[in-house]
């Protein structure tokens, strides 16, 4: 018999924990802390295999404990819980805390119920042994494909391909995205949410599901807390970075791709840990559904 999945639920409000506790704990092992020092100290300590914060706690923001809970137990799934819509929080979430997901409150308990499970396949999958991968694959240059036509944005992106050897391919509009997606091995996508006029947020949901390794980094001047919540959910993308960018942070980010993506190089298709949500907005779901089979030719190319 295998051991049960282990759910850490941090928040201040005690009746918040007990509800979570009573609501899960006939599925999972429940733990519960009220103080995130406490709650740390136990990732330290024990085997957790997903972690769920509320993000306004007054000893340290959710944010802040899911970022060092993941230097701490980086294969412990993340999930913020918040009733607040911040967008500070939320990129704080993204880009250091690498979370998994992004609820609200109150929740829904079937979303939380159905949320959780992902999060316990995902974390009990990436526990199985892993098989020797070649070591030329492993240092193989990565490619990158910009959707995004600033000079600034293409100068960074340009000299970080240069510097690491990598490729770099550029789409000046979606119908030559599609078709370098279908006909190239991209592992690194960076795109603004618009592109010559065109929305791009339909295609980085459609990729999450199509090609769960490629990882995206959204750099962006739109700052909507929801476009965000949706995206780090339905997209699953890596990084959220603001415009007009700030070279250090860029650089930092494609860094932590590029890292990511060689350690997924050494890790069946199956044991990558993400799993995007299905868009909720009929239409999206539409655009995501037609996007999803003009790009047959790069699903095919990943299931062979």
């Amino acid at each position: 018999m295998s051991a049960p999945v282990r759910i850490l639920f941090v928040d201040d409000e005690e009746r918040i924990l007990r509800s979570l506790a009573l609501q899960f704990r006939r599925h999972y092992e429940v733990l519960t802390e009220s103080d995130p020092l406490r709650a740390l100290r136990r990732l330290r300590e024990e085997h957790i295999h997903v972690l769920v914060s509320d993000q306004r706690m007054p000893q340290m923001s959710g944010a802040q404990l899911l970022a060092e809970a993941r230097e701490i137990a980086p294969n412990t799934l993340r999930i913020l819980l918040t009733g607040y819509s911040d967008l500070d929080a939320a990129v704080e979430a993204l880009n250091n805390g690498g979370i998994f997901r992004y609820l609200t409150k109150p929740w829904d308990q079937q979303e939380m119920a159905f949320t959780l499970r992902q999060a316990a396949e995902l974390a009990v999958r990436q526990a199985q042994p892993l098989q020797a991968v070649a070591s030329e694959k492993l240092s193989a240059p990565l490619t990158l494909l910009s959707l995004d036509d600033e000079p600034d944005t293409l100068s960074v992106v340009g000299e970080f391909c240069v510097a690491g050897g990598h490729n770099l391919l550029r789409a000046r509009n979606l119908a030559e995205a599609m078709l370098m997606l279908n006909n190239e091995n991209v592992d690194i996508l960076v795109s603004d949410l618009k592109l010559a006029g065109e929305d791009t947020a339909p295609l980085l949901k459609t990729l999450a599901q199509a090609h769960p390794r490629l990882l995206s980094l959204v750099v962006t001047p739109f700052q909507d807390t929801q476009a965000l919540l949706r995206l780090v959910n339905e997209a699953q993308i890596f990084r959220y970075l603001p415009k007009p960018i700030r070279r250090g942070l860029f650089e930092k980010g494609l860094k932590a791709a590029a890292e990511q993506a060689l350690i997924w190089r050494a890790q069946p298709q199956q044991v990558v840990t993400r799993l995007a949500e299905v868009p909720r907005d009929e239409r999206e779901q539409e655009k995501v559904g037609s996007l999803m089979g003009m790009l047959g030719r790069l699903r095919e190319r990943l299931i062979a």
